[in-house]
């Protein structure tokens, strides 16, 4: 989604960065049109919609500018997704497509607002913690809470999700990695790390063995959480499932469930959510659909980015020590 966007308008990326809606309404197809809340749909993650005909970003005014940032460029990413042939057939070949549109435009906002080469360097090799997020989200001048929850979740070391809830623990947003996430609107006060941070409003808590309450009344598998304070009105939950950074030794809890077999599962690298039938051979891990397992992920783990045409290839495309492709060299 990047790529195409350098490649309709260079130099784009960073412009969207310091100022997105300014940018946005200087493209000639399409416009932005801020609307009262009401007027927004409940499709999208955010409060915005995108209207293909003629392409319009629906934004809801009321909220802060930088959600307004992150809806406005959330909605790009469904313009692009509408707009260029090979994003639009990679929407379609995922067992649920619309989640996987909405998780990438996600991820594309968060991209934007948040670049990694900015914001590694604080952050825990083991990833990041709840109160690094509440850090990156004071200090951007431009990134929204729900874009700093996205970011992180990308960089949790194991599976997980980064959550956003209000004063209440009624979830706002939440941004999962092979990990079921609790819905938004779901009631999470009851859990044992949103009730203890609950009770504490000058801190936060952590809990090692807390849980997720989904909407049937299930729980999640036992998983290792903490929880920070943004302000008096929201909260950040970080709930993992392993290596954590606040623990020296953080390992997965034995299972709530007898056999992942026929249990659903979401690909760390493709996110699509699948039915486990088989695993693969040498690192165990489920394999879905497209045939990604834990071998995938770790080879992905091991690309680099090309600053000319900001593709993500194999090292073995890079010359020793080049931030340029051998095409872009």
């Amino acid at each position: 989604m990047a790529v195409v966007v350098e490649r309709r308008r260079p130099g784009s990326l960073e412009r969207l960065r310091l100022n997105p809606l300014a940018d946005l309404m200087q493209w000639n197809d399409l416009s932005v049109t801020l609307v009262d809340e009401s007027s927004t749909g409940e499709r999208c993650s955010v409060a915005g919609s995108y209207q293909p005909a003629p392409p319009t970003l629906v934004v809801t005014k009321s909220m802060s500018i930088r959600r307004r940032n992150f809806t406005a460029l959330h909605e790009l990413g469904h313009h692009l997704q509408h707009t260029d042939i090979d994003l639009g057939n990679t929407v379609f070949q995922y067992s649920d497509p619309d989640q996987f549109e909405e998780q990438s435009c996600d991820a594309f906002a968060a991209r934007i607002l948040l670049p990694d080469e900015d914001l590694r360097h604080r952050i825990d090799p083991r990833g990041p913690t709840a109160q690094d997020i509440v850090g990156i989200f004071t200090t951007s001048p431009s990134a929204s809470r729900e874009a700093c929850c996205v970011w992180a979740a990308r960089h949790l070391r194991g599976s997980g999700a980064v959550v956003l809830l209000d004063s209440t623990g009624i979830v706002q947003f939440a941004a999962p990695k092979s990990f079921i996430p609790p819905a938004k609107r779901s009631d999470q006060s009851r859990t044992p790390l949103i009730e203890a941070a609950l009770r504490n409003p000058a801190g936060g808590a952590t809990r090692d063995d807390t849980f997720v309450i989904y909407r049937n009344g299930g729980h999640s598998d036992t998983v290792f959480g903490q929880a920070r304070w943004f302000d008096n009105n929201y909260l950040v939950a970080l709930l993992v499932t392993d290596n954590v950074p606040w623990k020296s030794l953080a390992l997965p809890r034995p299972s709530n469930q007898r056999d992942t077999y026929n249990q659903w599962w979401i690909c760390e690298t493709c996110e699509d959510s699948f039915l486990v039938s088989e695993r693969c051979e040498r690192c165990n891990e489920p394999r879905c659909s497209h045939g990604h397992c834990g071998c995938h992920a770790a080879r992905t783990a091991k690309d680099k980015q090309c600053k000319g045409c900001f593709l993500t290839l194999h090292p073995s495309r890079f010359e020793p020590g080049s931030d340029y492709c051998r095409d872009c060299s």
